[in-house]
């Protein structure tokens, strides 16, 4: 259930019922955030919680500088005004920060402690454009600039679930994925919470032809691991990233697509799944 008023402190998200209280030391930062976030909020009990303490606006961006690393299983950000801790087996997290685009920065913080939270729980967060046709979902993966924002904006027949990250988890039968909140200007805004199985994923490749090309497992699971944010780093959960991706390529079907900036790659996508 959504909450209507802006809250002062804290409030719940939730992606793919994987619940995270988000705790604030200004109530400004709070709104900014509950505003960004509040399609996916949720009176749920959370999981998780994080501490985001705003201690001043000095610095323009540290995004690009964030210095994480991993010991001992704890993610750890080290850079100067990016400083905090995201720690999955005491079930929390803290971020300390000086930026003068506070919420984009607690936005990437985020999105790793669900990357954390994703493998936890079985799934991933994948790069991937994530788009509903027929009640079931399509992924579009690969790194940046291969194509995923430019396929979202074209299949205006079908619902977004995110045009860069979407959330995957094991169902009883095959795999769910599952809409995010997460974007920047440049992307497809997220409208809130849904999801859909998951029928077929396919490696994005710009090209002036559109065909779809069958790849190895081998290759599939290369293309999946590469599209999968921060987890990877830690030499303690590669490996289970790693199975986690053979489990999901057993059931879900991958290949190569090749598309031009027209519409005309959804005729080889299967749509009647059989």
């Amino acid at each position: 259930m959504s909450q209507t008023d802006s809250p002062t402190t804290s409030f719940t998200l939730a992606i793919a019922n994987i619940a995270v209280t988000v705790s604030c030391n200004t109530p400004v930062l709070t709104a900014a955030l509950w505003q960004r976030y509040r399609a996916f909020a949720t009176r749920e009990s959370a999981q998780f919680t994080v501490r985001i303490d705003l201690e001043g606006t000095q610095r323009a961006s540290a995004l690009l500088d964030t210095g994480i690393r991993f010991h001992d299983g704890v993610l750890r950000f080290t850079a100067p005004g990016y400083e905090g801790f995201i720690n999955e087996e005491a079930g929390g997290g803290e971020l300390r920060l000086s930026s003068a685009q506070p919420v984009e920065e607690v936005d990437y913080f985020l999105r790793v402690v669900y990357a954390l939270l994703a493998l936890h729980a079985g799934g991933l967060l994948l790069h991937a454009a994530g788009i509903v046709r027929g009640g079931r979902a399509y992924l579009f993966f690969g790194p940046s600039g291969c194509g995923k924002t430019t396929v979202a904006r074209l299949s205006r027949s079908g619902r977004v679930l995110n045009d860069d990250l979407v959330l995957l988890l094991p169902a009883a039968k095959g795999w769910q994925a599952y809409a995010t909140p997460f974007w920047s200007p440049s992307q497809v805004r997220p409208t809130g919470p849904a999801a859909a199985p998951i029928a077929e994923m396919f490696r994005l490749v710009q090209d002036i032809e559109v065909y779809r090309e069958e790849i190895s497992q081998a290759e599939a699971l290369a293309a999946l691991m590469a599209s999968v944010p921060v987890v990877t780093s830690d030499p303690q959960r590669v490996y289970r990233v790693l199975d986690v991706c053979r489990h999901l390529l057993q059931t879900v079907p991958v290949a190569r697509l090749h598309f031009r900036r027209d519409a005309s790659f959804w005729r080889l996508v299967n749509l009647t799944g059989g």
